[in-house]
């Protein structure tokens, strides 16, 4: 008995040495907002960003080194539905046009949709392989907005592709950035304030078909009150032209009001020329901040003529209840427009009341 005791106790001491190297934790966002967005009268409950739960973990490998995994899905709170993908996230052939998928086989039968990647890191970075954020978003194109791409004031999820909804996704991404790529090898080091990153992904799976392989790469550096970046990104989608944008990004935080600035150029599958800036400031405010953006993204097609594809202002104000906890309003008028024969939006306001939990 004392044996079998003793062994009991050296199998539990294993065990608890075992669970303390590794970790899983669940997480997640339910986020909904009553108001509308820019291009459409219709009023109602909307997800502000995009409600999502996740598994992300890592165990420790030694030296150093550690393995690690994220999966994470995205839904509508509103309605409880699995968040279908704008086309440019879903699966595409060689023009963006192909992106329709009438079918919805590419976009809504992704249960994992936000990310689903498994990877080791240590001293020599970080080797990431899965679905993955593209590099020139995560180093570049989502830290210029102060929204991240969230809220009425960026793009509200959930909107129908080709509609013209928010403004500052189109300034930052200028309707070319993928944000994801599937089947994806992603590599990530930083070191004394210095940040690199690049990605290549498959040009051809079960799901995918481009012309290229999607490429991307950002660089970075933070010190004290300044950041700058950039971020450099080929889509994959080639027709006429090589999909591909170029963003560059920089902020100072004085204490009383962050400032930042942007400037984007890419060449769209069609061969149209895209440039965009943005200025932005976010200033502390009580419990919350204060956030503004004014920026303009300009299309220009083989024949020449130029339009404003996105062009505006973003005001809102993000109270923290608690640490989990927001309240946010926004108020964003664009007054861009799809195309050049077409008119600016009859409804260029949007506008959003919302709560925003974390877990």
């Amino acid at each position: 008995m004392k044996k079998s005791l003793i062994a009991f106790a050296a199998l539990a001491s294993i065990a608890g040495a075992a669970s303390a190297q590794s970790s899983v934790t669940l997480y997640g966002r339910v986020d909904l907002a009553v108001g509308k967005a820019v291009g459409t009268n219709q009023k109602g409950i909307n997800n502000g960003s995009g409600s999502r739960l996740g598994f992300r973990g890592v165990e420790d490998l030694g030296g150093g080194m550690s393995a690690f995994f994220n999966i994470e899905t995205r839904f509508d709170a509103d309605t409880g539905a699995a968040q279908q993908l704008p086309a440019s996230e879903q699966g595409c052939t060689a023009a963006p046009a192909a992106c329709a998928d009438t079918d919805k086989t590419n976009g809504a039968n992704r249960f994992w949709s936000a990310r689903s990647i498994v990877g080791l890191q240590g001293g020599f970075g970080k080797i990431t392989l899965g679905r993955e954020y593209t590099t020139a978003f995560l180093g570049s194109q989502l830290i210029a907005d102060p929204w991240a791409w969230d809220t009425a004031a960026s793009g509200t999820p959930g909107q129908a592709p080709g509609v013209i909804s928010g403004l500052n996704q189109i300034l930052t991404g200028l309707g070319i950035a993928r944000v994801r790529n599937d089947s994806s090898l992603t590599y990530n080091f930083s070191a004394a304030g210095f940040s690199a990153a690049a990605q290549i992904a498959e040009a051809t799976d079960s799901i995918n078909a481009f012309t290229k392989k999607p490429v991307n790469f950002s660089l970075g550096y933070a010190a004290g009150p300044l950041m700058v970046a950039m971020g450099y990104e080929k889509t994959g989608q080639v027709a006429a032209a090589a999909a591909k944008v170029l963003t560059v990004n920089g902020s100072f935080d004085l204490g009383a009001v962050k400032l930042g600035a942007m400037y984007g150029k890419g060449t769209t599958a069609t061969n149209n020329d895209r440039k965009s800036w943005m200025l932005t400031a976010v200033a502390p405010l009580g419990q919350g901040e204060f956030r503004a953006s004014y920026g303009k993204a300009t299309n220009t097609n083989t024949a020449g003529a130029k339009h404003d594809l996105s062009k505006g202002f973003a005001l809102g104000y993000h109270y923290a209840l608690s640490k989990r906890t927001t309240l946010y309003t926004d108020f964003v008028r664009n007054t861009g427009k799809a195309a050049a024969a077409s008119a600016s939006p009859a409804e260029p306001n949007g506008y959003d009341f919302g709560i925003k939990h974390n877990f």
